[in-house]
């Protein structure tokens, strides 16, 4: 069996890259690469026609996207190829070279006022990063009919950069010391992208088998914290004060951010079996070395 996983630099991509270890894959990346990678534009139609047609995948994964903020709203026009343009040709490759196709979105694509929610509720994102996961999703679903869709809620894990996840950032803060005051009332449910790449080999074997789940899933953890939350869990579970994070309202007061999308997961779970982390347990490893202003603190 042979994959091949788009965006494969990127935090999720490189724990789906170690997930799919039982198959042959090839691991696409653009503005990180690194060595065993193969360097391509995903809003490069040629460049994707080239890859799938000399690799033959069974499964395609398509974890590109840009979700940062400071991105999104600094270079719209190129995070919104990266979000749609790149998902519309990914998919029509896929369907072309006749592989299984496994699309990676957000729960950003809810607003938040009446979790849980379920894979078919109904969408109405609040900003521009969940409007481009909605188009994302319909331009997949128009060029590949069968593709299954996964929505995933805010991750964490092995960190490249702080800035890399929202957890790793709020550790950065904690650790600096200076004063900050962090959003206190839209919830995340912060995931471990390794939970996150297990669900999606386990789909993805699903899909090679004929099995039919339904063409949009959820995965999430359980718990939901503010960010605010996680600075004083953070500081707690290390000893450190916390006296400098102030709980305010700056995510929620612009009216962008959507309070609470807490995903309803049941489906998964009957269908794969549980694939369930810890928080508690896994949290501390993924943060430690940000809590350091000279930065992570070699092993």
């Amino acid at each position: 069996m042979r994959a091949v996983i788009f965006g494969a630099s990127g935090l999720l991509g490189r724990s789906v890259v170690r997930a799919f270890d039982d198959m042959s894959v090839t691991g696409t990346g653009f503005s990180r690469t690194v060595p065993g990678l193969v360097t391509l534009d995903a809003t490069s139609a040629d460049s994707i026609e080239r890859l799938l047609g000399r690799d033959q995948p069974d499964v395609v994964v398509n974890c590109v996207g840009e979700r940062r903020p400071e991105v999104w709203a600094g270079t719209p026009a190129q995070a919104r190829g990266r979000n749609i343009d790149a998902a519309r040709l990914i998919a029509e490759g896929a369907r072309r070279c006749g592989a299984r196709l496994l699309h990676i979105s957000s729960d950003y694509v809810f607003d938040g006022t009446a979790a849980p929610y379920r894979p078919d509720s109904l969408p109405n994102p609040l900003n521009a990063y969940g409007r481009w996961k909605l188009l994302a999703e319909r331009a997949v679903r128009a060029a590949c009919p069968d593709a299954a869709i996964l929505r995933l809620p805010v991750l964490y894990g092995h960190a490249q950069f702080a800035a890399e996840t929202n957890l790793t950032e709020i550790a950065r803060q904690v650790g600096a010391g200076a004063r900050v005051e962090l959003d206190d009332v839209c919830v995340r449910y912060p995931t471990h992208a390794d939970e996150a790449a297990e669900v999606c080999r386990r789909l993805a074997g699903a899909l090679l088998r004929g099995q039919r789940l339904g063409s949009v899933a959820h995965w999430s953890a359980e718990q939901g914290f503010t960010k605010y939350q996680m600075a004083v869990l953070i500081a707690h579970r290390f000893g450190l004060s916390a006296d400098h994070i102030r709980a305010g309202e700056a995510d929620a007061a612009s009216g962008e951010r959507p309070v609470d999308c807490r995903l309803d997961c049941q489906d998964l779970p009957e269908a794969l079996g549980p694939v369930r982390r810890l928080f508690s347990t896994e949290f501390p490893p993924a943060v430690e070395p940000w809590l350091f202003p000279a930065g992570p603190v070699p092993s």
